[in-house]
């Protein structure tokens, strides 16, 4: 339970600042003394914070549901646009992600990539934020940049928030606005990876041998979760991305001086 609670912690800390969850998942745990649980293990874990994103963001996700009930009956309606505007931005991970998944199921699991990513995108996170904030509300072309971004998450290391936090900062959108459409916008994502692994875990083909672990995991992640956001959206009220680029940085140099 107490290895549980420190994954869920993790997931939930990390999954909303652009540091790299993924790398976090896989650093900490061997350095506390904990075997690293896998992959499923932290499929459940995005369970937990996408559920906190889902209440944290509850109204605007009703907002795209009416939105695509309304491009359904062919009505128009802001929803409706906002709707065509996440579902855009949505189809390039949908597309390569799927791909990854059903074909060709890469897993990279060098470190080596982890750490450079961490480092790499740092940087550019860091350059991305001198852009000033001029725009408040995403076009559906931006969004598209912004969803194509998304699909280096696939890569250990990258970031899901840190890619789209940088293209859309690069685009001169406000702080909030990059964090809340990257927060939206990967509903979709996340909901359709955590949906392909549970199918396998129903279907029998990946077995799970102690539900507890899972569930506490899960629960703590979405706890964690919701405090995190709340406080991220405190944080962009007063500061900018660059000291989490900078921390990247350091996190990368002190894994490989330890």
């Amino acid at each position: 339970m107490l290895e549980a609670s420190v994954l869920g912690t993790i997931q939930g800390i990390t999954e909303f600042l652009p540091v790299s969850s993924t790398a976090h998942l896989t650093i900490i745990p061997p350095l506390m003394g904990f075997e690293y649980q896998g992959r499923t293990i932290d499929v459940f874990l995005n369970l937990g914070t996408l559920l906190a994103i889902m209440l944290f963001f509850f109204k605007d996700i009703i907002a795209l549901i009416v939105g695509m009930f309304d491009f359904v009956r062919g009505k128009n309606s802001g929803d409706k646009e906002d709707f065509i505007t996440i579902f855009l931005a949505s189809l390039p991970t949908i597309f390569v992600g799927a791909i990854v998944e059903l074909i060709f199921d890469i897993a990279i699991d060098s470190t080596l990539i982890l750490l450079v990513n961490l480092i790499l995108f740092g940087v550019i996170l860091f350059v991305s934020d001198f852009s000033p904030e001029e725009k408040h509300h995403v076009s559906r072309r931006h969004a598209i940049l912004i969803g194509i971004a998304q699909t280096l998450a696939l890569v250990p290391g990258v970031s899901r928030l840190g890619a789209c936090l940088s293209m859309a900062r690069f685009l001169k959108y406000s702080r909030w606005q990059s964090f809340k459409f990257s927060m939206i916008l990967s509903v979709p994502a996340v909901a359709g990876a955590c949906t392909l692994k549970l199918a396998k875990v129903f279907a029998g083909k990946i077995i799970i041998n102690d539900w507890s672990f899972v569930l506490m995991g899960t629960v703590v992640s979405f706890v964690v979760g919701l405090i995190a956001l709340k406080s991220m959206e405190k944080y962009l009220t007063k500061f900018s991305y660059k000291p989490l680029a900078i921390y990247r940085i350091l996190f990368c140099l002190a894994v490989l001086l330890f």
